[in-house]
């Protein structure tokens, strides 16, 4: 099995990545496109196994068969409980990981830290898709700009990005061709700002899992559309 790797990552903390990577995961199980793996790939403050309200091994070091189901056609890699410096992982235990699952499972989604760190770019080598998650400020946009300069740099390749904005509302005060140019691409998908999804949060459950229709899973299968 040849996976097809999705990582998910913001600029800035707080944007969003793990509510959009855990949506994203479960739209394509839900869509029967083969078995699908979520990757906690944040050591230090990991929120995948709240958002499912799963339960995680206390090992630090992440292997590919202690992957946890997390429903029909959907596991994941949950990140540890006793959580610590992602820089004891070594490097090789990440590549090794995702080498593995790709053998696995039909995609993986990795839900990465926005530290730049040497596990994320790890991650982002592997990938086949770049999902960089923002909010609709100007200072997240910024940094959305600085975090294109850096992909450059290291050499990715631009057309395997996408940009989502997440948490948008239509008076925020910005335009959207505004916010494109900051983004510096077409943006894939507009997140809508929406109490339910806090609340899903809160209670375990991706929104994507309990209400497929909801205005925010509506617009985030564009992504998935993409991922497939």
């Amino acid at each position: 099995m040849d996976a097809q790797i999705v990582t998910v990552v913001a600029a800035r903390a707080g944007a969003g990545t793990s509510t959009v990577a855990a949506n994203l995961a479960v739209t394509l199980a839900r869509g029967g496109r083969g078995p699908v793996c979520l990757v906690d790939l944040d050591f230090s403050a990991g929120d995948i196994a709240t958002m499912f309200d799963a339960e995680a091994d206390e090992d630090g070091v992440p292997e590919a068969h202690v992957a946890t189901r997390l429903g029909k056609g959907l596991y994941a890699i949950l990140a540890p409980t006793v959580l610590g410096d992602p820089g004891r992982v070594p490097e090789r235990v990440v590549s090794e990981l995702i080498a593995s699952l790709s053998t696995m499972y039909a995609h993986i989604v990795i839900d990465a830290p926005a530290a730049v760190n040497k596990h994320v770019v790890t991650a982002l080598e592997y990938s086949h898709r770049q999902i960089l998650v923002t909010t609709p400020e100007r200072p997240a946009l910024r940094a959305l700009g600085r975090y294109h300069d850096m992909l450059d740099t290291l050499g990715y390749d631009r057309r395997l990005r996408s940009v989502v904005v997440n948490r948008s509302y239509t008076d925020n005060g910005m335009p959207v061709g505004e916010v494109e140019r900051a983004a510096r691409m077409p943006v894939a998908a507009w997140l809508p700002a929406s109490g339910d999804v806090p609340v899903s949060v809160n209670t375990g459950q991706p929104l994507a899992a309990v209400d497929p229709e909801h205005e925010f899973c509506v617009a985030l299968r564009g992504v998935v559309e993409g991922s497939a």
